[in-house]
């Protein structure tokens, strides 16, 4: 049934305000599950100005994940052919993780943040003989604050080159960027991340928080906790845990053990009866514990139309 003047809250085509779940659902060793801190497309299309002869055809990524700090690389593939559709040579950009952002020159950067590779990914030119090829390339957040210290010890699993998909696709981007979840440590704790947005998690619509529930196992300590991360509000972190989640707006936290198995029952958290609380996103869900096995959490939410 769709949404019209007679029915306006029907759900089919139509109403927006319906309720929406999103899980937090990962076991530490197994590497399949862990989340994605990135997405990425890559569009095909010469640039203004570009060369008749280079004429990109696929994006792709690859990573060199390390157990040490600031070894790790991300890389940046573009093939591309000439005029008479031969291949050229590759064309890669380089970032190197490292203890501070460097800018892109001759096709190399470094990013010390999250924020630090989507911003460089973003930008306009690598630098270089082909550098403007980065312009194809679009990225934004996914399961991490933008906050996240890329450049920490095993901050990132490596990945084989990976084909990134094209914005026009039914699958409209690639995940990417994935944490070993079981060895990479905050503030020596374990710790996974969900980011939340509406309609999307690179969005600031608002909604309700509606509930929590579920479980995680193994805890029995540390906190959950649920927060703004706008970009807008990017604070620089030091490396102390205490003082940067300081730097962002805390809207809930409770212990995993108090959470509640059942929908409605899990306490602070206001039913759909109730008051519920309206927050606008994008917001980061945050389990954090030095014993953590597996979580299985469900949110609820309800969108503000």
């Amino acid at each position: 049934m769709q949404k019209t003047l007679n029915h306006p809250d029907a759900i089919g085509n139509g109403s927006l305000a319906q309720t929406f779940v999103q899980s937090l659902n990962s076991t530490l060793a197994t590497a399949s599950l862990a989340k994605k801190m990135m997405a990425i497309t890559y569009s095909p299309e010469p640039y203004p100005g570009s060369a008749p002869d280079v004429n990109p055809q696929v994006g792709a990524i690859t990573v060199t994940g390390s157990a040490g700090a600031n070894t790790a690389t991300i890389a940046l593939i573009v093939e591309s052919s000439d005029v008479d559709g031969s291949a050229n040579a590759d064309t890669t950009f380089t970032i190197t993780v490292a203890a501070a952002k460097v800018a892109w020159a001759a096709g190399a950067a470094s990013a010390y943040t999250l924020k630090d590779v989507i911003d460089l990914i973003n930008e306009d030119d690598a630098g270089g003989t082909d550098g403007k090829l980065l312009q194809g390339f679009k990225a934004w957040a996914l399961d991490a604050p933008y906050d996240f210290q890329i450049n920490a010890a095993s901050a990132l699993a490596s990945v084989a080159e990976t084909p990134i998909k094209n914005p026009g696709g039914v699958a409209a981007y690639t995940e990417c960027l994935t944490r070993d979840e079981n060895v990479h440590v905050v503030d020596s704790d374990y710790i996974l991340y969900k980011r939340i947005g509406f309609p999307e998690v690179r969005d600031r619509g608002l909604f309700k928080f509606v509930d929590l529930w579920g479980a995680v196992t193994g805890t029995t300590n540390g906190s959950l906790k649920i927060y703004r991360d706008d970009v807008a509000d990017f604070v620089e972190p030091t490396g102390t845990y205490a003082t940067d989640i300081a730097n962002h707006e805390i809207l809930f936290s409770i212990a995993p053990a108090s959470i509640s198995t059942s929908r409605g029952t899990t306490p602070g958290v206001p039913s759909m009866t109730s008051f519920p609380e309206t927050w606008r996103g994008p917001v980061i869900v945050e389990v954090k514990s030095d014993d953590i096995s597996v979580s299985a959490l469900n949110i609820a939410m309800q969108a503000v139309v």
